[in-house]
């Protein structure tokens, strides 16, 4: 093996992979230069386990690109079954997001036409603005950002066309103001006829991060108009883009190598400022994600940083390659969220803030009269603990049967 590759993607800050990973890694990007043509053709020269490397790249979400970069270099060595299976499943995924790119142009247009701002996230319009062809990206739903003043015409129009709560907590005009304050997102399930699939309606980008609007304000006042899919609709800015990346990377605690790469493919594409990153990441709370998901990056993927941000070490407990990705939400999404946080002030306002602030789920269990709201409050972490209990349970349960 070439010293390079050993250093970059054999063992590098603590990393240890295996030939199948380095391979993954190697071809999962968007483009290869001729050195890392060089490197992968010499880890296909190996004995691989390809239905390890199958298996990674279905998990992580990250064939389209792999198929691209083994079509490139002829298929070295790949056997033809497995060869076989991946273009199927490629096949598929374009079909998939070329109806989910549908499903976006016609939101996309019906908020244009009601003069609602809207911006696209991750999914079908990073593979297009990032990779350059839509079906290069796995995607599984449509993100759509709004302002937090439009949530409710953006809710009405998305009901009117057939979209209707993912979950139980259904959401009338009159709990708009407790949905706002409680939640970033509320997800809806597409209507009957069309591709199944989930749209999530976001306000904001980050947990729930702040009590206030500052850090979103500055993403909206940095946004531009732009097209996404042939209509017109706001682009985020490059420096929100790859924060609003490494928040999600962190989110999901950097377990899914698709959003690895897609941070990396930023910084590569570059026209970032990054002064203007690092004054952003500062001022709004997420120096520690920015950090910790662009060293992750470096030592995966060898991702180009400026000097300033080079000395940064990955999360010590690493999750990508080594695991199936993790899902958001429960335990361990907090105590995640709460190691973003420097001081043990943030920290102990940001679990209040989760602990105590009722959120829908709390509202719509019990109906207090007007003068009684205050007890939603307590409410809150009594549902909350027994929730936990009730999924500790079944966990050891299905421990049991194993």
């Amino acid at each position: 093996m070439a010293p390079w590759l050993a250093a970059r993607f054999g063992r590098h800050e603590g990393i240890d992979l295996s030939p199948e990973q380095r391979c993954l890694v190697l071809l999962a990007r968007g483009d290869l230069t001729p050195e890392s043509q060089d490197g992968a053709l010499s880890l296909l020269r190996q004995p691989l386990a390809w239905r390890v490397i199958a298996h990674r790249a279905y998990e992580h979400g990250v064939f389209p690109t792999v198929v691209r970069n083994l079509r490139r270099l002829g298929w070295p060595a790949v056997p033809a079954e497995i060869r076989e299976g991946l273009e199927a499943t490629v096949r598929l995924n374009a079909v998939r997001n070329t109806l989910l790119g549908r499903s976006l142009r016609t939101a996309l247009g019906r908020f244009g036409q009601a003069g609602i701002p809207v911006i696209p996230l991750k999914g079908v319009a990073l593979a297009e603005s990032l990779y350059g062809d839509v079906t290069l990206r796995v995607c599984s739903d449509v993100d759509i950002l709004v302002p937090r003043h439009a949530v409710e015409h953006a809710l009405e129009l998305l009901q009117a066309d057939g979209y209707r709560s993912a979950d139980r907590y259904h959401v009338g005009a009159t709990e708009i103001d407790r949905l706002l304050r409680s939640s970033m997102e509320y997800g809806l399930v597409s209507p009957p006829a069309s591709l199944h699939h989930l749209l999530e309606l976001h306000w904001d980008i980050a947990w729930r991060w702040r009590a206030d609007s500052r850090m979103v304000d500055d993403l909206w006042a940095g946004a531009r108009h732009g097209t996404v899919l042939s209509v017109e609709a706001w682009v985020l800015s490059p420096e929100w883009e790859l924060l609003y990346l490494a928040v999600h990377a962190a989110r999901h605690r950097w377990s899914v190598l698709k959003w690895l790469v897609d941070i990396h493919e930023v910084c590569v594409r570059g026209g970032l400022n990054w002064a203007g990153v690092e004054d952003r990441a500062r001022r709004f709370g997420l120096e520690r994600a920015l950090h910790l998901s662009l060293a992750t990056c470096q030592a995966l993927l060898g991702t180009p940083l400026p000097p300033e941000l080079r000395g940064h070490a990955p999360p010590r407990r690493l999750r990508a390659l080594s695991a199936a990705p993790v899902s958001v939400g429960g335990w361990r999404e907090v105590l995640s969220a709460v190691g973003m946080f420097r001081r043990p002030a943030d920290k102990l306002r940001y679990l209040g803030r989760l602990l105590l602030q009722p959120a829908l789920a709390e509202w719509q269990l019990i109906r207090f009269p007007p003068g009684l709201g205050f007890l939603y409050y307590p409410l809150r972490p009594v549902r909350l603990g027994i929730t936990s209990t009730w999924a500790m349970v079944r966990a050891g349960l299905g421990r049991l049967h194993l």
